[in-house]
């Protein structure tokens, strides 16, 4: 469900706030050192934004026999991981009390490439730090979660094409003068675990409040329990405009991007996936569905490109 705005009493700390969190956020007992996270499994180097080529349109309702998608077809839906509380991308519409968003619309558009029909579809949702895992255990065919497309994740899960390009930011109380973690040295910072933003707070000298659900963060900083959110500028937005005493800050540079994951060796899967991206930005649905959900936010902004090979 959507997260109501909390009204904590001591927001007005910023990155001045000195408040220890509480037993819900942190993972480790007030005043014992941060945990060591363990270090990324080794990866060979690579570039995120190239993907494989992609596949020949297919006739939906036609997958070709003993493919990842002639599978789909034949459960008779496509199943999908996503989160339920990042306003613009995936949440609960209070009218209808149906997940909509930019990552829902594009979910759909998968499904109507495979079937014909984008409700033949089953949503999943789950935490961030959960991702890889339904995807190791057979859970979903795919997560759709503004998930961002590293070499060591390369090596658990195959990633399609880049969907979506973004920055790494702060969320602050408004006049809050943050550029970089170096500025929040010995400061709580909130991140969903299990993420790169985790491992980046881990390694400067701001101190990790890790949390499962990426809305509670919005909480953590309401209350002044952190000084700072740090994650992608794009799911930052989705949490400001749920607090207008709150802005977004720091760098604006593409430092990630974004891709749809699925099981590790599905690269039919893949080109599929890669078929139906290009299909959205050449027909122009994919910039229907960025100004839909995104652009009143993170502004203008056109088709990201992808490098394929192989």
């Amino acid at each position: 469900m959507l997260l109501t705005t909390a009204c904590g009493t001591g927001g007005s700390g910023g990155a001045d706030a000195r408040s220890e969190p509480s037993a819900r956020f942190t993972p480790v007992e007030v005043g014992k050192p941060d945990p060591v996270l363990a270090p990324p499994a080794p990866a060979p180097a690579c570039d995120p934004s190239r993907s494989l080529t992609p596949a020949a349109p297919v006739r939906a309702g036609a997958m070709p026999a003993g493919s990842t998608m002639r599978a789909i077809q034949d459960r008779g839906r496509l199943v999908v991981g996503v989160d339920q509380n990042t306003r613009m991308f995936a949440a609960r519409s209070l009218e209808r009390e149906e997940l909509e968003g930019f990552d829902i619309d594009l979910s759909r558009e998968v499904a109507r490439a495979i079937f014909g029909d984008p409700d033949r579809i089953q949503f999943k949702t789950i935490p961030p730090g959960r991702r890889i895992d339904v995807l190791v255990n057979g859970e979903v065919d795919m997560v759709v979660d503004a998930m961002t497309i590293t070499c060591e994740r390369m090596q658990q899960v195959e990633f399609s094409g880049v969907y979506l390009e973004d920055a790494l930011r702060f969320l602050v109380p408004r006049k809050t003068k943050v550029a970089s973690l170096a500025d929040l040295a010995g400061k709580y910072v909130c991140v969903s675990s299990n993420t790169t933003p985790e491992r980046r707070v881990a390694e400067s000298k701001a101190r990790v409040y890790a949390v499962a659900d990426r809305t509670d963060c919005l909480v953590a900083l309401q209350e002044g329990r952190v000084a700072a959110v740090y994650t992608n500028a794009s799911l930052l937005e989705s949490l400001r405009e749920q607090d207008p005493r709150l802005e977004v800050v720091g760098p604006t540079a593409v430092e990630e991007v974004k891709g749809i994951a699925v099981p590790k060796g599905q690269t039919d899967f893949v080109r599929f996936l890669n078929g139906v991206l290009e299909q959205l930005k050449s027909n122009n649905r994919w910039q229907e569905l960025y100004d839909k959900w995104l652009r009143a936010a993170l502004g203008p902004a056109k088709p990201p490109t992808t490098t394929y090979g192989g």
